[in-house]
């Protein structure tokens, strides 16, 4: 029965590339008029799913578009006379998806060419898609599990921070979700979006002082694909369904959370959203929407995740100054895949956000502020051929000459793809009149 759905969605969606064509952008009302749940959707939701994985929508309304390039991103200028005191880096991925054919057994390269610059951040957090099991292996749609060996791998490789809510929570079920907190526990990663009890969910919340800054992280999904979260445990899993179309988000509970993390001493809060639709890289105005109303609420810094590939960010001055840590805000709209499950060049692209956030005094007064954006480009890099090989590949660090040596295992044809690459993510992030050189990473 399974395959015969599956045959008939991958009909629907040929279907679908014959009806929208090569421009998504001719059906703008249709398109954009889903809540991605697959819960809540109708059918035709599926077909449209099927066609944008494999025609990734590159472009949005044209307002939106001129929206994000009119950024100016230079959040330090303000500061530039401000006396520093201390300084905290924070690196942010997206979306570490179970990926087809990949454990711990064959993924030795996968890190090694991003581990130093997560590691030498003081902090870094990514979005964890997928339930860790141990004792079971890989498994990946529809119901991802990740072989806990490779998680502890991220550890090795400098993660401090995973989100856990997001539409695939519960693919091994609730017994599933505890035992991957357990498991997060027991190596040493902060987690945030699910909860084994309503005490951990309300107390627990992370808030980590490095540098004399005290951040704190809040995780929330607007799906769990439509496993039901247990009627008498409803705080297992964050959910806030932020793609609601015809009526407003209940943002209570992000409120609620955000304030409490500043009772508990967070002078940072940053909000891990789960949210927006896949394979689109410009995020619909009504998510551009609630990532001001989060911020209004008390959120300094957004990290999107769900669509799988790249969507811009924006520089955001909240009206309600009030009470927060960040005068101006950063909203990520969506940082991509990490380890992505996917096969097009447009979902393997991704980059590494550093966040270089310092503390001083401005005008007599101790403020915290973003002093600079860093982006390190990466690629997922897959050869499934004996002996195989897994990588993340710094593109910016590949397609410099001087580390030809260290990338000798790539052929021609890797390069001309880890330049496409490069460039999509110039494309997607940098504002009009800067280049990816701009925010180019220290090391």
């Amino acid at each position: 029965m399974k395959k015969r759905i599956l045959l008939a969605m991958a009909l629907f969606a040929l279907g679908a590339g014959l009806l929208f064509g090569a421009d998504p952008r001719k059906q703008p009302g249709f398109y954009r008029d889903t809540v991605g749940d697959l819960e809540n959707d109708p059918a035709w939701f599926y077909p449209w799913y099927l066609y944008k994985e494999i025609h990734p929508v590159r472009h949005g309304p044209p307002a939106i578009e001129d929206y994000f390039k009119n950024q100016d991103l230079d959040f330090g200028k303000p500061y530039a006379s401000g006396q520093t005191k201390s300084r905290v880096k924070l690196a942010a991925v997206g979306d570490i998806m179970a990926k087809t054919g990949i454990n711990s057994r064959n993924a030795a390269h996968l890190l090694e060419d991003v581990s130093t610059y997560l590691q030498q951040a003081d902090i870094a957090f990514g979005n964890l898609e997928s339930p860790t099991v141990p004792g079971k292996p890989t498994s990946v749609f529809p119901k991802y599990n990740y072989d806990s060996a490779l998680v502890g791998m991220f550890k090795d490789a400098g993660f401090d921070v995973f989100a856990t809510a997001n539409n695939h929570s519960l693919d091994q079920g609730p017994e599933g979700l505890v035992k991957t907190l357990d498991y997060l526990d027991q190596i040493g990663i902060y987690h945030v979006g699910t909860a084994r009890t309503q005490q951990e969910r309300d107390q627990n919340i992370p808030i980590l002082d490095k540098n004399g800054i005290k951040i704190a992280f809040l995780a929330y999904t607007f799906s769990t694909n439509g496993r039901k979260i247990p009627p008498d445990k409803p705080w297992m899993v964050n959910r806030v369904n932020f793609n609601l179309i015809k009526e407003e988000p209940d943002l209570a509970l992000v409120g609620k959370d955000i304030q409490a993390a500043r009772q508990k001493g967070a002078e940072i809060v940053i909000v891990s959203a789960h949210w927006g639709m896949e394979y689109e890289f410009y995020p619909p105005a009504r998510i551009i929407e609630r990532g001001h109303q989060i911020i209004e609420l008390g959120a300094d810094i957004i990290l999107g995740h769900h669509s799988h590939c790249l969507e811009p960010m924006e520089r955001y001055v909240p009206k309600n100054q009030a009470g927060r840590g960040l005068s101006e805000a950063l909203i990520v709209y969506s940082l991509g895949n990490f380890i992505p499950d996917h096969a097009a060049l447009e979902y393997k692209t991704a980059d590494m956000l550093g966040i270089d956030l310092a503390r001083g005094t401005l005008e007599d007064r101790d403020r915290i502020w973003i002093e600079r954006l860093e982006i390190a480009p990466i690629f997922f890099y897959s050869r499934l051929m004996p002996p195989g090989r897994f990588e993340i590949i710094r593109t910016d660090r590949a397609l410099d000459p001087v580390n030809a040596k260290a990338y000798a295992f790539l052929d021609s044809q890797n390069f001309g793809q880890l330049q496409q690459a490069q460039e999509l993510v110039e494309q997607v992030l940098v504002p009009q009149g800067k280049s990816l050189e701009d925010f180019s990473p220290s090391h």
